[in-house]
């Protein structure tokens, strides 16, 4: 199992918090990622780490952000 944590971004907050999630891969990690968007309604963005790696940003759609998550292809340095 690997771990993953998700940097949530609030508005007007200058800190994010830190979820700390499990997952088998990237793609179940992605859907706890989702599951975290629904316990914080109020969330800008919602960034996915494997370690340093980042995984794939979901970002808010009530305040103007595109609806599918941003992914980051796995070769990005």
């Amino acid at each position: 199992m690997i771990s993953y944590y998700c940097i949530v971004s609030l508005p007007g907050v200058q800190v994010g918090d830190i979820v700390v999630l499990k997952g088998a891969d990237d793609d179940a990690a992605r859907a706890e990622m989702t599951r975290v968007s629904t316990q914080w309604p109020g969330y800008e963005t919602i960034a996915l780490y494997a370690g340093e790696r980042c995984v794939a940003v979901l970002s808010n759609p009530i305040l103007g952000f595109p609806i599918d998550p941003l992914l980051i292809p796995a070769e990005a340095a």
